[in-house]
């Protein structure tokens, strides 16, 4: 009978443990190309490279955005404290400071050599 409890604890134990790294992995922090999609950012700029469109004509591509900007310009150009050829982002970042992170690198990783994935 002790066996037998000991047994179903463990199994208990084990699927407890498999679905909480479960829960773990599906938590996970969204990526630049997602924070780009949710902030709306398609809306006036496109990454063709991925496979992002933007319905706008004149439509801004950045899939090479990174062979000219690195992390921490995009950072301050997207928060209005930089700008581009005299003039400031249209629009300042409106989501966290931990997604700007991302997002800016993710930016800066968009390079000549990015292919579609």
């Amino acid at each position: 009978m002790k066996n037998i409890v000991i047994y179903l604890l463990f199994i208990i134990s084990i699927v407890a443990l498999f679905g909480f790294a479960f829960s773990m992995a599906q938590s996970k922090e969204p990526d630049g190309k997602q924070i780009f999609v949710n902030n709306k950012c398609a809306a006036c700029h496109s990454v063709t490279s991925i496979g992002i469109t933007s319905n706008k004509k004149d439509a801004v591509d950045l899939s090479k955005v990174g062979d000219s900007y690195k992390t921490t310009f995009l950072t301050k150009y997207l928060n209005k404290q930089e700008k581009i050829k005299d003039k400031a982002h249209k629009v300042a970042f409106k989501g966290s400071a931990e997604d700007l992170k991302t997002l800016s690198g993710w930016l800066n990783s968009l390079k000549t050599t990015t292919t579609k994935k």
